[in-house]
């Protein structure tokens, strides 16, 4: 090429006729070369990225196109349960935490590297459910009642949170600008507001007051409430690998 360019220049030096045409093909060079250009860009927006995760949100699936050079949409789909059975004063307990969340999030790479800051929305579907079994000699308190396995058979509990969950964060990687194998990482809270539990008694005794109980669970279930009220942030922790295409 540099040759051709310096053919182009000696000819130009000699004759204005040979200088305009050195001027019609280094234009049309030019052209060419913004075609290409854009050609490039396009096929770098129609890239993805893709990312296996795991962290406090569970088993995570990232899909990532680009908007443009600074800026990506990214699809987040993580899930996971985990259930536990303890005994503590003779009373059962089995809890299960069910994790499951979907977001849209847009991805700002603010310098030239897989740095990132983030942010946008979950649909939030996490939350607990548990239940208590008391044994023969034992009971259960609720609201300060004590309550026999004669009076109720088990009190099952949930807590959900909101459906909708604002999220803002950091993190590296799922740039699809490069291609091939990279490391992701993600910290940031989601904003999923204040828990509600509700509690319901099981197989409960006709010789049981019911309204006295049923004043005694909407007690007991304020005072997780109010608990619950100080947790309105959920950690976003992830780590893992991902591949663009």
């Amino acid at each position: 090429m540099k040759k051709i360019v310096g053919s182009m220049l000696l000819v130009a030096s000699t004759t204005f006729v040979v200088a305009d045409e050195v001027k019609v093909a280094e234009d049309t060079n030019v052209t060419v070369t913004k075609k290409a250009s854009k050609v490039e860009s396009l096929d770098n927006q129609r890239a993805f990225n893709t990312a296996l995760k795991l962290g406090t949100l569970g088993v995570g699936l990232d899909v990532s196109t680009p908007i443009n050079d600074k800026l990506s949409a990214r699809f987040n789909l993580n899930g996971a349960s985990y259930t536990d059975t303890d005994t503590q004063d003779d009373n059962d307990y089995e809890g299960t935490l069910d994790l499951l969340t979907a977001g849209v999030l847009l991805d700002y790479y603010p310098f030239e590297n897989n740095f990132r800051l983030s942010g946008g929305a979950y649909y939030n579907g996490n939350g607990f459910k548990g239940n208590i079994k008391p044994s023969a000699t034992t009971s259960i308190d609720i609201n300060g009642k004590e309550y026999n396995v004669g009076d109720i058979g088990s009190l099952d509990s949930k807590i959900e949170f909101d459906k909708v969950a604002p999220y803002i964060g950091l993190g590296w990687g799922n740039d699809a600008h490069d291609k091939g194998w990279g490391f992701t990482f993600d910290l940031g809270v989601m904003y999923h507001g204040k828990g509600e539990a509700t509690l319901t008694p099981k197989d409960v005794s006709p010789l049981v007051d019911r309204a006295e109980l049923d004043r005694n669970v909407k007690s007991e279930e304020q005072d997780i409430n109010d608990d619950l009220s100080d947790f309105k942030l959920y950690p976003v922790v992830a780590i893992g690998v991902n591949y663009s295409f």
